[in-house]
Formats: structure tokens, sequence, C-alpha cells
């Protein structure tokens, strides 16, 4: 992409349009993010909730990286092992493990790679719809709507939804690899071998995030790897070995990475059980109504007749909120009628984009008849528990027809009207619309550092510990703050809880007595330490007011913990 074809004088200023889009890309989430910006080791964006579980994680991968051991058992959920397979795992976010230890090297790690989410999605949505054909307006357009769609702005604490950017890079590499726009179709001679394999490890790279979003598109790249090899062989002679190799060999890796990752989330389903119930399907899918239902976190559309939350069902109504954006459906829907695409791709593109919306509703439409063959029948499907996050890939299909249509109106106004910079200027508008639309009304909070009692319990206790609440938001702040000395935790959080846990939750409500003690004993917990200030008003509040003389504990308290420590 050269300034020649780039948006006029400012292209020209940076030298090349990628060198711009890049920049932009990187400008925008940082001012859309600006107090992340500001205080990088102290607050995050959205809540304290999976910020600070996806913060330890990332903090996980430096533990390994400097400390070695197994990767998929970490420090918490003790004594169950393969336990980082218990969410999403990250890994694409590993070379950030090069910088820093503890806490708030942990929430910096996080927020630069929250930053780099919205980047790479805003940068992979433009140079896609620009090797397509679309003019750069319209690659603004899908670059906009990729990253700050509103139904992003409920997944605002979701680093593996947000980090979406692999997907649009990997198509577009693999788009430029092969010549191909929608425009011209494949063209052998424009074909570069090295960006088909940078498209296929670009695919492999996104499969690391994690398979909320890694499993439709495991499906989407084996539809693409397996098309792109019947054109690729019935045209092998324009194409030449070299592609061929080239497909052979990105494509093998992205299939041995998927593999890899694989593993030991199917040794966990194996070991633990861990399955989801269309109960859970059906409660956390959408009503149609979802798809024109806004959340308040949007400046733009705060108040008004999008913002209908309160008419979406219990639970989780934020996962039902799938409004796409005003700025996408209008172009989007222009583009059936007036584009730069054929009749046929635009007939393919709108097909599309409505089957996956009614997959996207799960239960919501005709009771999941539709959603429920592929929960049944598709290797993979039945792990995912919200359809709704499906609404991504509507997002990027609407984008795709939105961008035929604005290519196309560019072209209209450039034979009319005479003044460039005019038409320019006007072209820019959806994209600067799909921008306010998505301009975030959120919480940036302060991250809580360890209490100073409890952080010395973590650097000089090597036994295994259970610490007390064990609620959701006491959780994620006790992983967090285990960064701080890595002690060996039955706490943790995810999305799934092996049966250690659960027991663990109920029997310490009562430490302590005889029975607490042997399930303690029973799972290798050699320690029990009380938080002073959140234990009050919780199951675990009489905990401190209990006897422990005729038990084999020592007690030891500090200024905000209470450490129990049980005898062989």
């Amino acid at each position: 992409m050269s300034a020649r074809r780039g948006p006029g004088f400012l292209a020209r200023w940076f030298g090349r349009e990628g060198t711009l889009v890049v920049l932009l890309g990187f400008a925008l989430s940082a001012a859309f993010n600006w107090p992340v910006v500001r205080n990088p080791k102290s607050v995050v964006a959205g809540d304290l909730g999976d910020p600070l579980l996806q913060a330890w994680e990332l903090a996980w991968h430096r533990r390994f990286l400097t400390e070695g051991g197994d990767l998929w058992t970490t420090n918490m959920f003790f004594p169950s092992e393969d336990n980082f397979a218990f969410s999403d795992s990250l890994l694409g976010y590993f070379p950030l493990a090069v910088f820093g230890d503890g806490q708030y090297a942990a929430v910096m790690r996080y927020n630069v790679a929250y930053i780099i989410a919205f980047a790479l999605a805003f940068i992979g949505g433009y140079f896609l719809a620009r090797q397509l054909g679309g003019n750069w307006q319209a690659a603004l357009l899908a670059g906009a709507v990729f990253a700050w769609a509103p139904w992003r702005l409920l997944h605002s604490s979701h680093l593996n939804i947000l980090s979406s950017g692999g997907i649009a890079l990997a198509l577009y590499a693999l788009a430029r690899g092969h010549g191909y726009s929608f425009r011209s179709g494949a063209r052998p001679g424009l074909a570069r071998p090295g960006w088909v394999v940078a498209g296929w490890l670009l695919a492999a790279w996104q499969i690391t995030i994690g398979f909320a979003t890694g499993i439709p598109f495991f499906y989407l790249m084996a539809g693409v790897g397996v098309v792109t090899l019947v054109v690729v062989l019935r045209r092998r002679a324009e194409f030449g070995d070299r592609v061929l190799v080239a497909n052979g060999v990105g494509g093998a890796v992205f299939v041995a990475v998927t593999l890899m990752m694989a593993i030991p989330y199917l040794q966990v389903v194996e070991r633990y059980g861990f399955t989801r119930a269309w109960k859970e399907i059906a409660e956390l899918s959408a009503p149609p109504a979802g798809l024109l239902t806004v959340s308040d976190m949007s400046w733009l559309w705060r108040g008004s007749v999008f913002d209908s939350a309160a008419n979406l069902p219990l639970p989780a109504p934020w996962e039902k909120m799938l409004f796409p954006g005003l700025a996408l459906v209008v172009p989007a829907v222009v583009g059936l009628f007036v584009s730069v695409w054929s009749k046929r791709l635009r007939t393919w593109l709108a097909v599309a984009a409505v089957v996956v919306a009614v997959l996207a509703l799960g239960s919501g439409f005709f009771d999941g008849a539709v959603y429920r063959l592929l929960w049944e029948f598709l290797p993979g499907w039945n792990s995912m528990r919200t359809p709704g996050r499906l609404v991504m890939w509507v997002v990027l299909l609407l984008s795709l027809l939105a961008v035929g249509a604005v290519t196309r109106l560019g072209q209209l106004l450039a034979e009319r009207v005479r003044n460039r910079r005019l038409v320019a200027l006007a072209l820019v508008v959806p994209a600067v619309f799909a921008l306010l639309e998505g301009l975030p009304v959120r919480q940036y909070p302060h991250v809580p550092g360890i209490p100073s009692g409890l952080k010395t319990v973590f650097e000089q206790v090597r036994e295994p510990m259970v610490i007390v609440p064990m609620d959701n938001s006491s959780e994620v702040r006790y992983l967090l703050w285990s960064t701080e000395g890595w002690p060996t935790m039955a706490n943790g959080n995810s999305g799934n809880y092996p049966l250690p846990y659960v027991e663990l939750h109920e029997v310490t409500r009562n430490f302590p007595n005889t029975h607490t003690i042997d399930v303690l004993d029973k799972h290798g917990i050699r320690a029990v330490v009380v938080m002073k200030s959140t234990v009050v008003d919780t199951p675990w509040a009489d905990i401190l007011s209990r006897p422990t003389a005729g038990y084999p504990i020592t007690r030891t308290e500090t200024t905000d913990a209470v450490l129990f420590t049980i005898k062989p």
C-alpha cells in the first residue's frame, strides 16, 4: 500500500499509507483508553473482575519464562492440575512476559496488551478492506467498526474477546499473498508466498489468544484452506509451486499450533468433565431485540432509543446487547443495492450476515433450532456458552458490504463533484460516526494494592493455602496479589471450578473443626488465611472468634490477615 493510493497529503507526509494506518490505530486506541495510558500501573478499564484475572494470566507467562515448570498447572486451584486451561490462556501475548515482576508490572502488562488489542483490530479491519478493493475512506470505516462497534463496549473487561485483530490481519495477509480482491478475484501474477505464510502464522497467533473466538475462527480458516487449496491446484501453472508450498507449510503450522493449544483443554474436559448444559446456553442467549440494543456505555447512544437494556432478560444482559452500530448497518444496507462488488458477492455477504446473526441469538431464535445443530454436532462448539459473541462475525460481514457501498459512492461523487477534498471529507463521515458510536463511557477503577500482612504471608509461607472469604470479587484480587511471591493456593477464578475448590468453598465456612481439617488435609492444604477487612458479613465471618484449642493449629496474626497453620 503506497502513498500513491493513500489518503492524499497525509499519506505523503508519513511516506506510506501502511505506516500511517498503524500510527493511527495506536493513536486512536490510546485516545479511547486515555485513563489507562495515563495510569498504566494503577487502573484498568471496566471493572475489577476479569481484568485482574487476565493480568494474573499474563503475569503467569512471566513466571513460566523466568522459572520454568509446568505452564498449564499454575499456583491457583491447588491441587487441580492443568488449571491454566480452565480459561483462555492469552498465550499470544507471551512476548510481553519479558517485562517486569509483581502486581504493578502485571497491571501494566495487561494495559499494554489492552491498547494493542484495539489497535490491531483497527489496523486489521483497515488492511483487509483495502486489500479486498475498498477505498481508504471505506477502509477507515471497516477498521473503526471492527475495533469499536457498540457491542464491544460490553466486553471492555474481556481482553480475550477484544483481541480479534489477528483475524482480520490473517485474512488480509492471505488475500494479499494470493493477489486476491473482491473486485478482481485471484491474480497469480500478484501472488507473494511470503504473505501467504504470514497469513497462516497470524492465524496461528490468533488461536493462541484463546478459544472463545478461536473455535469459530478455526472453522473459518479450515474452509479458507480448502478453497485456497482447490483454487491453487486448479491454477497451479499460474500460481507456481512456491505458493502451493507456502500454503502447505503455513497451513501445517496453523493446524499444529491449534492442536497443541487444544491438547490441555481436551485433557481438562476428560479429567474434570467440564461441560456446558443447553440450559446455560439458553440463559445467555439474546432475544432478537438484542440486535438493536446498546448499553449506556456508548457516549452517543446513551439514553437513546437503542439504550433499552432493561427490556433484556436476566441473567447477564450485557451478553445480549448486540447492536452492530448505525454507522455500519446503514451503509451495509445501501451496499446491497449500490456497490463496487458484484451482485452475487453482495448476496452471499448478506446471506452469511443473516445466518451468523441468527446463530448469535442462540436459543433466542426458534428456540435455538439453528444454533443447536452446531452445538451438538460440531466438535468444540459446545464449549462456548455465549452465542452473542458471534456478532463479531456479523460486524465483519456487514463491514465488507459497507466497504463496497462507500467505495462506489466515492466513484459516483468523483464523477460529479470537482472538489476532490470535499469528496474525500464527505466519505470520511461514516467512519467518524462509527468512532462516535464506539466512544466509551465507562469506569476506570484503581487496582487495590496487596495488604502488607498478606504480602508477608505470600513471601514466607511455602505450604499450599486457602484464603477466605472465597467469593468472586476476592478471588481475582488474590490472584493478582499472588504475583508477589507466587504462593500455591486453592483459590482461583474461571468459568469452570474443580471439585476440590467447590468442596473447600463449603467446608471452610466451619473452620476450625475436625471435618474441615480432614478435608483440608485430604487436599494437601496446610494453611488457612483470613482477610480481616473482607471476612466481615460473609459466611466465613465467625472463623476469627472460634476457639482453636484441641486442634493441631497455630495462629499468627498480622495487621490485615490471620494465618492458621495446620500441623502435620
